[in-house]
């Protein structure tokens, strides 16, 4: 019988098949080798496009915009960032992306040159697609965003699923009294990003959201970099709500006999949330979330409290996320441990807490170890190292979260400088040898060196760092290695190797290498890569790639972003 080829399958199965492919360089070789592979895989490259707008790239955007371009009709997410952006003259040149790349001051001027052509690109863009083919149209908070842009968008894509009330050039009320018919385009909106920071912008949140009854997920962000100018009382008191409650959700009033909103998704980023159970947690159904993500709230310990109550606790949450900056809230950490105990269930855990003197305790995370899945861990103080379980707590972790695939944790003190790991990193990985299913592993802090490559005048010695690469290179190699034999020993794994894919150091963006935090680092995430030798044999090989990349590769690698949202949503949502 002869054997069967990809080209003998049926249509649904090669498109089945092709799915999984989600890197663009893969799916754009696959769109050069034949006309059905093309068919199918056009959709997929084109479905969401994330473009770098307000430079040289610009030039690009014509060529996708093109009516011969036939993935433009596919296109139904578009998410766009500024190309330039102001970094201060002190900062260093680190780790880069490039090895030749220098990193140099860009003045404020440059930056807003950038941002007035980005608006130019915007418009462009929005001319030229074709109607009512959007789903989400996100852009990042660079400067205003352009009111006429706005209101091209909302007129030209009827189909919009997400919409941003966000900083822009002119008031939003003169614009939707003048077209009333904008918001009626927004009836298919499910996802609303609220930030509230000035008298117009919450009057108009609140005819966005009253116009959407169904809406199923919210964002609440402060925006206070680009408001010109926050009105008192925007926060709640212990007196009365505050500007954002008794405006955004006036429909709701009097909060203690409404109907409260069911959403599935929560964020809130930057808002006080000490008098939230007489506002908040009245028009909002706490008790169904599937997902809450909580960052820089002051007063978050009294929601924690709130939500460890019986006829308030969200049974159906599977996502949590609590980002913490504030130094006055001792209790914080404490009222957490409370709503893990209280809760059950939870598939992804992530805290980053800052000036706090803990972590939370290991009893509390091992309560969820029977459907825990995603869990990463962060705690700092101001000058000190970055704060880490006891070798006991990170075992009891690792021995009753069985189903964990991603990890973040601050490892043990180690040096690249030697043949191989400390005794107290080796006890971790020991640990780490009991989660069959691990995937991606983020050890938070940097593995010191005995050959410095940061001079006396704090600055980078590029020479010197590209050797520290190459040793960590080696030592995720070494962890490689060690964790495919414990597999072949356990008879886990994919036959020939173990699940763990990717390996990063230090979180995305950059984090301070030593406990001056003078110089901070990139992540440097390396993945699973083959080599040939001379005599044509393969073998596995650590391969250094970027935080941007990683994703792309090893779709589980959700970890690795220690932002307050997933910020470019490229594999989390279908």
């Amino acid at each position: 019988m002869a054997p069967l080829l990809f080209n003998d399958l049926s249509f649904d199965i090669k498109k089945l098949i092709l799915s999984y492919i989600i890197r663009p360089e893969d799916l754009k070789s696959l769109c050069l080798t034949s006309k059905e592979v093309r068919e199918i895989v056009i959709p997929q490259l084109y479905k969401k496009v994330l473009l770098f707008i307000g430079g040289q790239k610009d030039l690009r955007v014509s060529a996708l915009l093109s009516r011969s371009n036939p993935g433009i009709q596919h296109i139904r997410k578009i998410y766009l960032q500024l190309e330039k952006t102001a970094l201060p003259s002190q900062i260093l040149q680190d780790s880069s992306d490039e090895s030749e790349e220098e990193e140099v001051e860009v003045r404020v001027e440059d930056v807003s040159g950038a941002a007035r052509q980005a608006q130019l690109t915007v418009r462009l863009l929005l001319d030229f697609l074709p109607n009512d083919i959007l789903e989400t149209f996100s852009w990042q908070n660079w400067e205003p965003f352009s009111m006429d842009n706005w209101i091209l968008l909302l007129k030209k894509q009827k189909r919009l699923k997400a919409i941003e009330c966000a900083c822009v050039s002119s008031p939003f009320m003169p614009v939707l009294e003048k077209h009333p018919e904008l918001l009626k385009n927004l009836e298919g909106v499910s996802s609303v990003h609220f930030y509230p920071d000035n008298l117009d912008r919450l009057q108009a949140c609140q005819k966005i959201l009253h116009a959407q009854p169904e809406i199923s997920e919210m964002q609440l962000s402060s925006d206070r970099a680009l408001a010109e100018e926050v009105p008192e009382g925007l926060q709640d008191s212990s007196t009365r709500p505050g500007l954002i409650s008794r405006t955004i959700f006036s429909h709701f009033m009097p909060f203690e006999t409404c109907k409260p909103m069911v959403l599935k998704k929560l964020s809130i980023d930057n808002i006080d949330l000490r008098y939230a159970a007489d506002t908040y947690m009245k028009f909002i159904k706490f008790s169904a979330l599937e997902s809450l993500v909580i960052g820089g709230c002051t007063g978050a310990d009294a929601v924690f409290a709130q939500l460890s109550k019986p006829h308030v606790r969200p049974t159906k949450l599977e996502k949590l996320r609590w980002f913490h900056e504030e130094t006055s809230e001792p209790h914080a950490l404490e009222a957490f441990e409370g709503l893990l105990d209280a809760l059950s269930g939870l598939k992804i855990l992530h805290v980053d807490i800052n000036n706090i003197p803990g972590l939370p305790r290991a009893s509390a995370i091992a309560h969820h170890g029977q459907t825990l899945q995603m869990l990463g861990v962060r705690s700092r103080m101001p000058h000190s190292a970055i704060l880490m379980y006891e070798s006991e707590q990170f075992d009891e972790i690792c021995t009753n979260c069985l189903e964990l695939r991603q990890l973040s944790v601050t490892f043990p003190p180690t040096s690249v400088s030697n043949a191989t790991p400390s005794a107290d990193f080796k006890t971790y990985l020991r640990s780490c040898k009991k989660l069959r299913h691990l995937v991606t592993v983020n050890f938070h802090g940097w593995p010191s060196t005995n050959s410095s490559f940061i001079s006396r005048s704090r600055k980078m010695k590029p020479l010197w760092y590209d050797l520290y690469e190459h040793n960590l290179q080696r030592l995720a190699q070494q962890i490689f290695e060690a964790s495919d034999i414990n597999s072949a020993e356990q008879g886990w794994g994919l036959g020939h190797r173990s699940m763990l894919s990717v390996i990063a150091f230090g979180a995305n963006g950059k984090t301070p290498y030593d406990e001056q935090q003078q110089v901070k680092l990139k992540q440097v995430p390396f993945v699973r890569g083959t080599q040939t030798d001379a005599f044509g044999k393969t073998s596995m090989l650590a391969v250094k790639t970027t935080w941007k990349m990683v994703q792309f590769i090893e779709p589980e690698s959700d970890i690795l972003n220690h932002s307050l949202y997933d910020l470019h949503d490229i594999h989390n949502n279908p």
